[in-house]
């Protein structure tokens, strides 16, 4: 179960940002002002690694869904539906052809 300093803190540093460098860093001044035990260290540094990966991929999932719902919205052809239109453009061709 997480503290309420916990949930703050994970909060408050920008967790999108969070490298494992960084994070060592931020657990090692916690350490030596007493708010973190030394043997907590690892687990600290990697909990907070591990969060902001798992940001870092919710903002980009989340982007990616609003992006497509605006273009969606607009109407305007994906990557996909031009590689489609490209590929029965060239299936008809050669039907001409032959």
């Amino acid at each position: 179960m997480q503290t309420l300093f916990e949930r703050s803190f994970l909060m408050g540093i920008g967790l999108l940002s969070m490298t494992h460098d960084k994070a060592q860093k931020i657990v090692d001044e916690l350490t030596l002002r007493g708010e973190v035990e030394k043997n907590e260290t690892k687990e600290w540094v990697e909990r907070l690694t591990r969060r902001g990966e798992e940001e870092r991929r919710s903002l980009s999932e989340m982007t990616h869904k609003e992006v497509k719902a605006v273009l969606d919205e607009m109407g305007l052809a994906t990557k996909q539906d031009v590689q489609d239109l490209a590929a029965r453009i060239d299936v008809l061709g050669k039907r001409g052809k032959a």
